[in-house]
């Protein structure tokens, strides 16, 4: 990897990562839980307010939630003042049409278009699905090596990516496996520079899940990947 994230970040929109305690202790919290209506979506005043509450991460890996929390990708591709090409892996294209003066974890990516520093957005997904915008691309996971991002780049992950044998996610999932997810991951790692991360997709909050300690180990992976020196990369 060309620059590691110099930090890490859970944005704490309920009390999810209590359930993974080992990643908890090595990032640092934002308590976001006395902000009502994020969950699914939020009316761009609630996000202007995360947005000053969040305005100096930057550089970072941030872990959101679940999946119904991806609209706050957003509110970090906000704060990076440069040029960027924004790569997203996510079972679902999340570009929609929503109510005038909100934006939701389905329509995220239709405000992220509008935004003058994403110069260009490439979502890995099997999902088909027609989107009339010159920015954005919708690329099958098998098909990775044809993206050639023109700017640094910015990584978000729903880890509804996954098939449901490395992960059970709240929404429905693809089709790749932990292993195709980091070997995608090392390739655009090796070749380009990388200025900041997110990752959603967490698994449904029943107690005592075997999902949570699956969850919390590609996490910790994530985490380890994006900010450990010591990683191996692919050619």
């Amino acid at each position: 990897m060309k620059s590691l994230l110099s930090s890490s970040y859970m944005l704490m929109f309920d009390n999810y990562y209590s359930f993974q305690p080992r990643l908890k202790s090595l990032c640092k919290t934002v308590d976001l839980s006395n902000i009502r209506s994020t969950r699914y979506m939020c009316s761009k005043i609630t996000l202007k307010m995360i947005s000053e509450r969040i305005k100096n991460i930057k550089n970072s890996l941030c872990f959101l939630g679940s999946g119904d929390f991806h609209h706050f990708s957003l509110v970090l591709l906000k704060n990076i003042s440069q040029k960027i090409s924004l790569i997203v892996f996510d079972k679902h294209v999340d570009y929609s049409n929503f109510f005038e003066g909100f934006v939701s974890c389905g329509s995220w990516l239709k405000d992220a278009c509008d935004l003058e520093n994403v110069a260009e957005v490439f979502v890995l997904s099997e999902e088909k699905k027609n989107v009339e915008n010159q920015k954005l691309k919708i690329i099958s996971p098998l098909e990775y090596r044809k993206i050639q991002p023109q700017f640094d780049i910015y990584i978000s992950i729903d880890k509804d990516i996954l098939n449901s044998s490395s992960l059970k996610t709240t929404w429905d999932q693809g089709s790749c496996d932990v292993a195709t997810l980091f070997e995608i991951l090392s390739y655009f790692a090796s070749k380009y520079t990388i200025i900041g991360s997110d990752v959603c997709g967490e698994p449904p909050v029943n107690f005592f899940s075997p999902e949570h300690k699956k969850s919390e180990d590609i996490n910790l992976r994530l985490l380890n990947f994006f900010t450990s020196s010591s990683q191996l990369l692919a050619g």
